[in-house]
């Protein structure tokens, strides 16, 4: 009667435990002309942070959605979430299809893959989609830095000559880089002008030959002119 008692007793708790800490860190997808899209978990609540690299984050979030529920299965963690951004000057501030599904891809503690599975959802449909995870394995998934590991590339050379930056450019046409062109063409990534792409081989490649992706982007653009 009495663990009875106490078991009743205990089932508001457990019903009000916050959501699993899935970032342990922030972290950091380095866009090319210096730009940072920041990923920040706070409780329930995932924020996508504008940053750049030579001055502070905007004080408010580009958006930020709250985590109805997380499946981790090996090492993806499949999320749903509702954005909570509202649309102004509208009558309709938050729309029915405001739902959506990501996929992280954890890896280990220095890299996070990121890929929208769904976008636009309503709550019926997000409580009835399904995912695939093995079709999931094959996909693209963008790379996030997380913030101790961007301390380390922070102090690896920076791009300063051209032949350095030829380097590079060289270096991105290799062909393990055109497998992941490739696995790119048959993902669904919602990248405008693949600038996201080149964000992705420009990083890989700088890192690949022992140079700082952070602002190199930038640094290349300016040399080659």
């Amino acid at each position: 009667m009495l663990k009875t008692l106490l078991t009743l007793l205990l089932l508001p708790v457990v019903g009000c435990s916050q959501v699993q800490k899935i970032l342990p860190q922030d972290y950091s997808f380095l866009i090319t002309d210096g730009e940072v899209t920041k990923l920040h978990q706070s409780n329930d609540t995932l924020y996508e942070l504008k940053c750049y690299i030579d001055r502070p984050c905007q004080p408010r979030p580009e958006t930020h959605y709250k985590i109805l529920s997380s499946i981790k299965t090996g090492e993806f963690v499949i999320l749903k979430l509702e954005r909570l951004d509202t649309i102004p000057l509208t009558t309709n501030p938050y729309p029915a299809t405001r739902y959506s599904v990501l996929a992280l891809k954890t890896t280990n503690n220095k890299e996070l893959g990121y890929l929208r599975l769904a976008l636009g959802l309503t709550r019926q449909q997000l409580d009835t989609i399904e995912t695939d995870i093995p079709s999931i394995k094959e996909k693209f998934f963008f790379t996030f830095f997380s913030d101790t590991f961007l301390k380390e590339l922070s102090a690896l050379r920076k791009v300063t000559t051209k032949d350095e930056a030829k380097e590079i450019i060289e270096t991105a046409k290799n062909d393990h880089f055109k497998i992941l062109v490739e696995k790119y063409s048959k993902t669904e990534t919602r990248d405008m002008f693949a600038s996201g792409l080149s964000a992705e081989i420009l990083n890989r490649a700088c890192i690949e030959k022992g140079y700082n992706p952070i602002g190199a982007g930038r640094s290349i653009k300016n040399l080659m002119r």
